[in-house]
């Protein structure tokens, strides 16, 4: 960041809880920071656009001005008390957010659903040594339909700068729901540039899972249960075909409205085969999706478990 606020790069970023320096080195930092000082000695001359860099405008200026927060935190923490609940944890605004719509009855947009994709949602998996340069790029996806290739580097996306993988997360955080993504690369000294196609939903290839923001989808349309997919062995102890769903209860609460899957007679181990009437193979990200988008609170979801190979028949309560 510049001394007059002006945002040069983002870094850092993660994909899951046990392994959360995966996408991070301190190669990678220092090529960011390196960036960062090229773009900075220009800035008096010809700077690049950074227009899209810049934090986006919003309503709500302060957390207690989101009604679900409002009142909650003070402005000092309560050292000689319970001071973990007294401080507003980063995950609360992204929940904030959500209830504002979940409240008004409508769909939770998507870009609040799947906050910061990683690129590997478009099919790139990139070199956490370097700026933005790609190790791998996914046969079939949108990536590799536009001619990106590993070892490419990515110089800018829609015009703006892009030093770092979180870089790209911004860029795809803030691209449209479909539409494309103008790319400009380094393919060795040659300078090149393509489109990168959005297709319909492609953020429902980010795995959301694993985020704290999970927990109240959970609560909300499954009644507090963890699943994770099931294993081809799984699979085929219960009869289920490899294209559909298949989502194994790898965990459920036990209380309150964590608790309404246990209640409803989920047990660990079940398999879900098939939800509110979907049976595509989705991964639990896509799932929670599909929740915050298409599911209301009050409803009754049916939803079909396999037990050892035996079919059940059970029905969860949407909640707030």
């Amino acid at each position: 960041m510049n001394a007059d606020n002006t945002i040069y790069a983002r870094y850092g970023t993660r994909s899951s809880v046990e392994n959360a320096e995966k996408h991070m080195s301190t190669r990678g930092l220092a090529a960011t920071m390196k960036g960062v000082l090229d773009i900075h000695k220009n800035v008096g001359n010809d700077p690049p656009d950074l227009s899209g860099k810049q934090p986006v405008d919003s309503k709500v200026k302060k957390p207690n001005d989101f009604p679900s927060l409002a009142g909650q935190f003070k402005s000092e923490l309560d050292y000689d008390g319970a001071v973990t609940k007294s401080c507003l944890h980063c995950h609360q605004i992204p929940d904030a957010q959500r209830k504002i719509y979940r409240d008004a009855g409508q769909p939770i947009p998507d870009r609040l659903l799947f906050p910061h994709p990683l690129p590997t949602v478009i099919g790139m998996v990139m070199d956490p040594d370097t700026k933005a340069t790609i190790r791998k790029v996914a046969s079939g996806s949108a990536a590799a339909r536009a001619g990106l290739k590993p070892g490419d580097l990515i110089v800018t996306i829609n015009g703006q700068p892009i030093l770092s993988i979180a870089d790209i997360q911004w860029a795809l955080h803030n691209a449209p729901s479909s539409g494309s993504l103008d790319i400009e690369m380094l393919r060795g000294d040659d300078p090149l540039e393509t489109s990168i196609r959005l297709e319909k939903n492609w953020r429902f290839n980010s795995d959301i899972s694993w985020r704290v923001t999970s927990w109240p989808l959970r609560r909300m349309g499954t009644g507090g249960i963890v699943f994770k997919p099931a294993t081809h062995q799984q699979r085929k102890a219960n009869g289920i075909p490899d294209d559909r769903m298949a989502l194994r209860v790898n965990s459920l609460g036990k209380h309150g409205p964590h608790g309404a899957a246990t209640r409803a007679g989920v047990k660990k181990d079940d398999v879900m085969t098939r939800y509110d009437g979907h049976d595509e193979d989705w991964t639990p990200g896509q799932l929670l999706g599909y929740i915050g988008k298409s599911t209301r609170t009050g409803q009754q979801i049916g939803v079909t478990l396999m037990r050892n190979g035996h079919q059940l028949e059970l029905s969860l309560p949407v909640q707030k």
